[in-house]
């Protein structure tokens, strides 16, 4: 991870690819090891560096972001508290994968999975909120491919609420770019919560996986990922003179 960190942080800070938001051509993209990446002016939608773009792979936990962002629009539309309790059924505590540690039987706050996947990345807490806004997982997925036709997101497919592996579970880079950049636009009050180093839960305290955090101050998220058939990917975004990047690896 600290390698795609790196990778992000070429893409994000480098002087001569900012430089080249207002020109055309683009520059040559950098040579990095990865199979697909995208960085985007966030303001304009304007490419500034791109290799297999609209490539579809496994997305693994950036996955989440859509998750999020479904949860979002429900309380916006008023179907949904912040407050809310939760009920945790098996399946959610069972999910395997990373957690934020809640258990079968109890009641958590809306707000409170929220945190667990955004910072924490819990899989056990994107099931239970799919699952409380569904009925279950599958239709829970059927609202983020909803969300998706509405962002304008051709290449994704969702299955699941955790980006655990499935043969028809793909985005793309550029997707997800798409959507990070109307989770930020849309819902700026929960992409606040991306910048949050860690989370307490359970007694259990936690730290965002997205290292560029302790890199930059003008890095304010966004999320990571891994499983086996996805590798290590990344969405972040950063800040800096009035001009907002989004990279994703």
């Amino acid at each position: 991870m600290r390698r795609i960190g790196l990778v992000l942080a070429a893409l994000i800070f480098n002087p001569a690819l900012v430089g080249a938001a207002s020109s055309i051509p683009l520059l040559p993209p950098p040579n990095l090891q990865a199979s697909s990446y995208l960085l985007i002016d966030a303001d304009t939608n304007k490419v500034l560096a791109e290799h297999n773009a609209r490539e579809r792979n496994a997305p693994a936990s950036l996955t989440k972001i859509m998750t999020g962002y479904v949860v979002a629009e429900e309380i916006r539309r008023g179907r949904l508290g912040p407050e809310e309790n939760v009920q945790i059924s098996v399946k959610a505590w069972r999910t395997g994968g990373s957690k934020m540690f809640i258990r079968e039987g109890t009641q958590v706050q809306v707000d409170d999975l929220l945190k667990g996947v955004i910072i924490q990345s819990g899989n056990d807490a994107s099931v239970a909120l799919a699952e409380h806004i569904a009925g279950d997982e599958a239709q829970f997925a059927d609202l983020m491919n909803q969300q998706a036709e509405l962002l304008g997101m051709q290449d994704t497919e969702f299955r699941n609420a955790t980006g655990l592996p499935d043969e028809q579970h793909y985005s793309t880079a550029w997707d997800l770019a798409l959507l990070t950049r109307g989770l930020i636009q849309n819902h700026p009050q929960q992409y606040a919560l991306y910048s949050e180093k860690s989370y307490t839960y359970n007694n259990i305290e936690q730290p965002n996986r997205n290292r560029l955090l302790w890199r930059d101050r003008s890095v304010d998220g966004v999320k990571t990922g891994f499983t086996n058939a996805a590798g290590y990917c990344l969405v972040a975004s950063a800040e800096r003179n009035g001009m907002r990047l989004i990279s994703v690896v």
